[in-house]
C-alpha cells in the first residue's frame, strides 16, 4: 500500500496494487479475497481478471471493471474470476463526498459502477488508467489527478471533523460523544449530524470501526512491541479481551487468536497485510 504524502494524504489513505496474473491458474480452490468493515471509500479498477460478490440470495454477481465502494459495516469476500491485475484507491469518507459529490452514508456495503454513480469529470479515468506502462506510471497519474481535484475542493473541508476521525480510536482520542462535541466546539446533536452527513456514520460506529482496524493494524505489525491479547484490548480502550474478540469475530470474520495467524500465512487475507 502507497501512503501519499502531503496535501492528498488529507483525503487518501493509500492506493494499492495487487496481481495474481502470475499465480497458477486454475487454483487448486476458489481464490478468496476477504475485506474487514471498515470506515473507508474506494475507487477500484480492474485492469485484467474479474471479481464477483454474493448478492442477498448467495448468487455470484460479477462487479464491473470501475467500481465505487462505500463503508464497510461488515466483513465481506469477493471471489476471483480468472487471473487478476487491480488498483484501488483507499479514500476517507470525508474526502471522498467532497471529491465525488457522493454521499458515504448512502453507499455501505456496496460496491457500484463507478460508470453509474460518477460524474463525467471521471470519464478519463478507465482509459487514463489502462494506456500506463506499469504500476508506477498508474501511481503518478492518480496522485495528479486526485491532487488537482482535492484542492479545487479542499476550501470546503472541514479539518477539524476529519482529525476527529482519525484519532477517535486513539489511546487519547475523544472517545464519546461529548467529548468529540468539545473537541469540534459543537453540540451533541451536531456531532451526530456532522458524522452521519460528512463521514456517513454516527459517531459511536466509526469509532468502533476504527477501533477493530487499529486491532488488526496490531496484529499484522511485526515492529509492534510485544504484548498479550489482554493487554491489547486494555490499550484500544475494549472492555476486556472477550470484548475485542467478539468485535473483532463481527467485524474482521475472526478472533484475534485467529485472524494474526491468517494475516500472515493465508493468501484469501491479503487485504489485511496492505
Amino acid at each position: 500500500m502507497h501512503t501519499p504524502q502531503g496535501e492528498l494524504a488529507e483525503a487518501v489513505h493509500g492506493i494499492g496494487f495487487v496481481s495474481t496474473v502470475d499465480d497458477p491458474w486454475p487454483a487448486d480452490r476458489p481464490q478468496l479475497n476477504r475485506f474487514p468493515a471498515m470506515v473507508y471509500c474506494g475507487l477500484t479498477f480492474f485492469t485484467e481478471g474479474a471479481v464477483a460478490l454474493p448478492d442477498d440470495s448467495g448468487a455470484l454477481q460479477p462487479l464491473p471493471q470501475w467500481v465505487v465502494s462505500g463503508p464497510r459495516t461488515r466483513p465481506v469476500a469477493s471471489v476471483t474470476l480468472a487471473p487478476l491485475r487491480t488498483l484501488g484507491v483507499v479514500l476517507h469518507p470525508d474526502a471522498f463526498a467532497l471529491l465525488t459529490g457522493l454521499a458515504p452514508g448512502a453507499l455501505h456495503d456496496r460496491n457500484d459502477s463507478a460508470d453509474a454513480l460518477l460524474g463525467p469529470g471521471w470519464a478519463d479515468w478507465p482509459q487514463a488508467l489502462g494506456a500506463c506502462a506499469d504500476e508506477r506510471a498508474q501511481l503518478a497519474w492518480i496522485e495528479a489527478a486526485l491532487l488537482a481535484r482535492w484542492r479545487a475542493v479542499r476550501g470546503q473541508w472541514d479539518a477539524d471533523l476529519a482529525a476527529s476521525l482519525r484519532h477517535i480510536a486513539a489511546p487519547d482520542g475523544a472517545a464519546s460523544v461529548p467529548a468529540l462535541g468539545t473537541a469540534l466546539g459543537v453540540g451533541e446533536r451536531q456531532v451526530q449530524r456532522q458524522y452521519r452527513t460528512r463521514i456517513g456514520l454516527g459517531p459511536a460506529q466509526a469509532r468502533r470501526l476504527q477501533r477493530m482496524n487499529a486491532a488488526v493494524y496490531a496484529l499484522r505489525d511485526p515492529n509492534a512491541p510485544a504484548r498479550t491479547l489482554a493487554d491489547l484490548a486494555a490499550e484500544l480502550g475494549y472492555a476486556d479481551q472477550a470484548h475485542m474478540a467478539r468485535e473483532l469475530r463481527e467485524l474482521a470474520g475472526l478472533p484475534p487468536s485467529q485472524l494474526e495467524g491468517r494475516i500472515d500465512t493465508d493468501r484469501d487475507y491479503w487485504p489485511y497485510r496492505l
